[in-house]
């Protein structure tokens, strides 16, 4: 899995970003309007392949289904490329968050979980399809204090396009710990 170590935040350069672009997006609404577009192929039964263009560089992955569900187990599932996505928006701007509040990382590692009762996808009993709830677990090393880092958790949370998504849908709930300490949690008692 994740290997500890000291993470590289060059926070000038993030709070410089943030405040340039909110500036050109505050004369030029149009600027920032982006449609990312991905094209995916069907491959062999459940394993399918994305290809799209990004930074002028062509990218590809690819995904999977277990024997269980299908398929090979070859390449990861398309919900844990959901997870994945949320996971890698929230690392993004927990930085950038902590760039604008000054909280020096050390380490910050996300964890993503949900559940989902997969009944729902097979149509049967009055069970929804899609997961029920999100926990966002991030692990915090700083020797900011809780105040800030808190403030950079908010920050990110409230600029993070796929989270602000996914909490329309279903609850998000947090569990936050700085230096091993919990020092937020709304998941409620007995789902996780």
């Amino acid at each position: 899995m994740l290997e500890g170590n000291t993470v590289r935040v060059d926070m000038d350069k993030l709070r410089q970003n943030v405040t340039e672009t909110a500036l050109l997006l505050g004369r030029d609404d149009s600027a920032g309007h982006v449609r990312p577009r991905v094209t995916t192929r069907l491959i062999d039964n459940v394993h399918a392949r994305s290809d799209f263009v990004q930074y002028d560089k062509e990218f590809s992955f690819e995904c999977d289904e277990s024997a269980g569900r299908a398929g090979r187990g070859d390449h990861p599932s398309p919900l844990r490329y959901f997870l994945s996505g949320l996971a890698f928006c929230q690392q993004v701007w927990y930085a950038k968050g902590a760039a604008l509040v000054g909280c020096a990382l050390e380490d910050l590692v996300i964890h993503v979980l949900t559940y989902m009762d997969m009944r729902g996808e097979h149509h049967l009993g009055d069970v929804p399809a899609n997961p029920q709830w999100i926990i966002i677990e991030a692990e915090v090393t700083s020797a900011a204090n809780l105040a800030t880092v808190l403030a950079m958790v908010d920050e990110a949370n409230s600029r993070c396009p796929l989270y602000a998504l996914v909490a329309k849908a279903i609850p998000i709930y947090e569990r936050i710990a700085l230096n091993g300490t919990v020092i937020r949690d709304t998941v409620p008692e007995g789902i996780s």
